[in-house]
């Protein structure tokens, strides 16, 4: 028998599809560099891959298991999966190739990085599937190698939040987000009893002051951040079986992008409502009123500042105590 094949031992073509996929999401983090080094938004990039490869650490027992045939036993797989998942690896591979290309040709690019991401996602999770492994030589089964992909659903797609993210979904929901934030503010402030006028996205007082809900508040920031969060807590923390996982994961994810958009309401309602007690200034201020580079200016930052890394702490803290919640939604008490 040949040695790389022997059971306990992840075989040489295994090993080989792993080191591509490893350069792979080297390229696509230098790709991505340019998105969160000037992008506020996206910052929280700088985490993926260290994230990435702390799943993957996590998850390696596991995934291991289904590498070298001694994972989950079960019917073999469908040849014609089989052959699906082979064609859909070689497409991803030149889908990922092409968008290399045109970021090495034409620089950075929502062409290019949305290529190499979903390239990447696609390759990731096909290389998985087919390197699954049967006990003894046998055919490995169907639930086998759709565990082998599971397992390496967040390294493989996490790609797709902190880079493409921006282009599917930023510039397509921001401008709706900022026209849903300064209507919802200036409701609150007129049911509270305040004289304000809108124009576009300016809310404008009495006294002819007025703050600008600008594309910072839109909440787009703490939505992708969120969803990022979501997702990680969801790949670590979440528990149960193949389609438990799968709704509690989606649900941990949309709440994710509920929780961002309240609370982002509300620190506009809060910023606004500072505005018009201490006057549009005093949001640049400190919370004592100290201007920024004075001595004395708080180490907590301005009010505008504090107000966005409050909301963001909250929606984490929100989103770690859904877990739990989630992992025994569904779930009977065991017989005592």
């Amino acid at each position: 028998m040949d040695p790389a094949r022997q059971p306990g031992r992840v075989d040489a073509v295994t090993l080989g599809l792993g080191a591509l996929l490893a350069s792979m999401s080297a390229f696509a983090a230098w790709d991505q560099w340019a998105v969160w080094s000037t992008k506020d938004d996206y910052t929280f990039g700088y985490l993926v891959p260290f994230l990435a490869a702390y799943v993957l650490w996590d998850r390696w027992d596991s995934l291991r298991a289904e590498l070298v045939g001694q994972g989950v036993d079960g019917p073999p797989a469908r040849p014609a999966a089989t052959g699906a998942a082979t064609a859909v690896a070689f497409l991803s591979l030149g889908v990922f190739a092409l968008g290399a290309a045109g970021r090495a040709i034409f620089g950075t690019g929502p062409v290019p990085t949305l290529a190499i991401a979903f390239g990447l996602a696609g390759s990731g999770l096909t290389f998985a599937y087919l390197s699954a492994r049967g006990r003894a030589g046998a055919e490995p089964s169907g639930a086998s190698r759709l565990r082998a992909a599971s397992l390496l659903t967040f390294p493989a797609c996490v790609w797709i939040v902190s880079g493409p993210f921006l282009y599917l979904v930023d510039n397509q929901v921001k401008g709706g987000l900022l026209t849903l934030v300064t209507e919802v503010v200036s409701g609150i402030l007129r049911a509270s009893g305040h004289v304000i006028r809108t124009s576009g996205n300016t809310i404008i007082f009495a006294n002819n002051d007025a703050v600008g809900v600008a594309d910072a508040c839109s909440g787009i920031r703490s939505l992708s951040a969120c969803v990022f969060a979501a997702a990680f807590l969801g790949a670590v923390f979440i528990e149960g079986g193949r389609l438990g996982v799968l709704i509690r994961k989606a649900l941990l994810i949309a709440a994710g992008g509920l929780v961002a958009i309240l609370l982002n309401l509300g620190r506009n309602v809060f910023l606004a409502s500072h505005a018009l007690a201490h006057g549009s200034k005093s949001l640049d201020l400190d919370p004592w009123g100290v201007p920024h580079g004075a001595p004395g200016f708080s180490s907590l930052g301005t009010v505008h500042d504090l107000a966005g890394n409050v909301a963001m702490v909250v929606a984490l803290l929100l989103l770690t105590a859904l877990v739990p919640l989630l992992n025994r939604a569904g779930r009977t008490s065991p017989e005592r």
